[in-house]
Order: C-alpha cells, then structure tokens, then sequence
C-alpha cells in the first residue's frame, strides 16, 4: 500500500459533518441542517465522532471548525428541544451530553483548533465557538448568548470559557446585559484572534491555519497543553453543572412559554 503524506487533500463527510484535510489542517465543517447549522442529538455525536478521530492522527498539525452556508452555528435544535419538554433528563439530557462530549473531545485534543466564525454563532453554538484554542471571524459574525431568552442557563462550558477568556465581568455583562457580542468588540477584548472580511474569511482562515501549522506537531502540542492544561479539570466540572443548571431550568413553565414562543415567531 502507497505511503501517506501529510500534505495530501483528503475529504470525508456524512449527513452532519464533513472532515477535510489539506496539507496539515484538517477542517471539521458543521453542516445545514435547512438554513443553518444547529446541535442535535445527531449532529452534536457526529461532530464529537469527528473531533474524537483526530485525537491520534498524526497528519494532522491544526484543527479548524467551522458551520455551512455562511452561519458557524445557531446552536440547539429548538425544535427537537421543544418535544424534549415533557421529559428533559431522559431527553433534552442526551443532546446537551452530545455538546459536551464535543467540548471535551475538542479540549483534549493535541492540536491546537481554530473556530472560524462566519454569520451567527448563537447560544450552543457560540459556546462551541469559545470552547476553541483560537477564533478567527468575519468581521460581521456576531456572537450571540440566547440562553437568557429561551429562559434557561448556558451549556458547552460558556460560563466557563467566557469568562476564562475575557474576564468575569465582561462575561456576566455579555451574558445577562448585552447577550451579543460583535466582532470588533470580541476582537478588541481579546476573544477573537484575527478579524476577516467576510468574503475572505474561509482564505483567511486557512492562510492563518497554514502558519499555525508551520510548528513542529511537538511544540503545537506542548503550547496547547501548557497554555490551557490547568483549566481542563474546572472545565469538565463546569460542564456537568451546567448540565444540571440546564436541566433544572428547561423543567419550568416559563421555559416551556418562550421554547413554544420562539417557534411560534419563526413561522
């Protein structure tokens, strides 16, 4: 059998995501499901699978992640969280564990990975975005809490990785008062690396990818770990009490009220 090159273009996909490598970048590439990307059950365990995967390549120096259609996520299915309601353990439980399980495959990861941020990343959506090394986004993205509005508190680890990245105050500002971030904003506090035009955001994004990647596989690694290795064990705890934060919410009428309201102004 012929020998493996690292720089080779390779691409795989299924109905969720879509795994393609170019030289030593491999892009995870969340896809549509209708308008914009969004976190199901299936799609959350398809894009933890994929992460998951690269965890021994070896070919692979940096990770980048990125949504379809022009938007990176818009985070939960509401629609799939809507008929999880009569039961939220047994059924809204296992989506956000496929979120998670996302986060954390993505954290323990050698390689450093790069979100880029085109349109909206919105509620899951932009805690997948900060659970991130690096973000690289269209100067039009917007970074968008949502959970205030659909009643509940955050998962994916926001609480967490917000704060971590742009300071406590900053985060319970943007997530109780302001609920969006734009991209200068999240620039000039430091949560985005590199800033786009959004027509150039995909070339900029593998031109900035392709540097990374010009380390040795050793000191990417080592950098990722010593630079956030001591955040891993309070971030796994955060997850799993923002698990039983969001759960504790989505049992209340007035979650049940705005998850029906805000289905209801989409039609």
């Amino acid at each position: 059998m012929a020998a493996r090159h690292w720089w080779l273009r390779t691409m795989t996909t299924n109905e969720y995501v879509s795994v393609e490598r170019n030289g030593g970048v491999t892009t995870l590439t969340l896809r549509a499901i209708g308008r914009m990307p969004v976190l199901s059950l299936a799609s959350g365990n398809a894009l933890a699978d994929a992460a998951e995967a690269l965890k021994d390549d070896a070919e692979t120096r940096v990770v980048v992640l990125r949504g379809d259609n022009g938007q990176f996520c818009a985070g939960g299915d509401i629609a799939a969280i809507r008929d999880a309601l009569p039961d939220p353990d047994r059924l809204l439980g296992p989506i956000i564990d496929g979120l998670h399980r996302t986060v954390r495959n993505l954290r323990a990861l050698p390689q450093p990975v790069v979100a880029s941020v085109a349109g909206a990343a919105a509620g899951g959506g932009m805690s997948l975005a900060v659970a991130c090394d690096l973000i690289v986004a269209a100067s039009d993205a917007r970074f968008v809490v949502g959970y205030g509005a659909l009643g509940t508190s955050s998962d994916g680890g926001l609480s967490y990785t917000l704060t971590r990245r742009i300071g406590a105050n900053r985060a319970m500002d943007v997530i109780l008062a302001r609920g969006m971030l734009d991209a200068a904003t999240a620039h000039a506090w430091g949560l985005v690396a590199k800033l786009a035009e959004p027509a150039a955001l995909e070339p900029e994004t593998a031109a900035y990818a392709a540097q990374l990647a010009k380390q040795t596989p050793q000191v990417l690694r080592e950098f990722k770990q010593l630079i956030g290795s001591s955040a891993e064990p309070d971030l796994s705890a955060r997850l799993d009490a923002e698990r039983a934060a969001f759960l504790r919410c989505a049992k209340t009428e007035d979650f049940a009220r705005r998850v029906n309201a805000f289905l209801e102004k989409k039609r």
